[in-house]
């Protein structure tokens, strides 16, 4: 009997043993995927800070008197409406539908678009995203219009009134049958002519 536990011992070690070259493999992945989030989240700061300090520089020029400022820059700066953060969730969808437009209609990139919404915030709007940015901690909050988006429908778009508009939706009725009937014997009828 006290070979046939010698046998198992070898294969208890050797699954052992691979149980730890995987935990080690496993612990090293970790480590190499906590590293590149730090790199990029380093690189986002620091991308924050540069613009911070041109801003800045900018500002002290224009102070001095010795502006780089370009009228064709003005130009090429989309103007946005102003959004002053109510408590109406259609003011903001279409104040967003608006925005959504105005960058798509003029290729807008994403850390310019965070900068020109953001100039467009007033009273609570502005209030509100100065809490944003501080209870974010590090970096920006947000690098795009999508970010921002995404922060503001958590705010501005209440699920209540989502649910609300789900439920119109369902409510409706194309002739004597609801929408969501006829869009599927649309759907069914595209299907069948392909």
């Amino acid at each position: 009997m006290a070979s046939s536990s010698n046998a198992h011992t070898p294969n208890k070690n050797n699954a052992l043993m691979r149980l730890l070259r995987d935990l080690e493999l496993s612990r090293k992945e970790s480590f190499e995927q906590l590293r590149k989030d730090k790199e990029q989240s380093d690189q986002r700061i620091q991308e924050h800070i540069q613009r911070l300090e041109a801003k800045e520089q900018e500002r002290k020029a224009r102070k001095k008197g010795h502006s780089r400022w370009n009228p064709s820059q003005e130009k090429q700066t989309p103007k946005i409406p102003k959004f002053y953060g109510g408590s109406d969730p259609k003011i903001f969808l279409d104040w967003e539908a608006k925005v959504d437009q105005i960058f798509n209609e003029n290729h807008v990139k994403d850390q310019a678009q965070v900068d020109i919404v953001v100039l467009g915030f007033l009273e609570y709007a502005n209030t509100w995203w100065h809490k944003v940015c501080k209870n974010y901690g590090q970096g920006p909050p947000a690098t795009s219009w999508m970010d921002i988006k995404t922060l503001m429908r958590a705010r501005f778009f209440p699920p209540s009134y989502r649910k609300e508009l789900l439920l119109k939706l369902q409510r409706l009725h194309q002739g004597s049958i609801s929408v969501s009937e006829y869009f599927k014997e649309l759907e069914s009828q595209m299907r069948r002519l392909k």
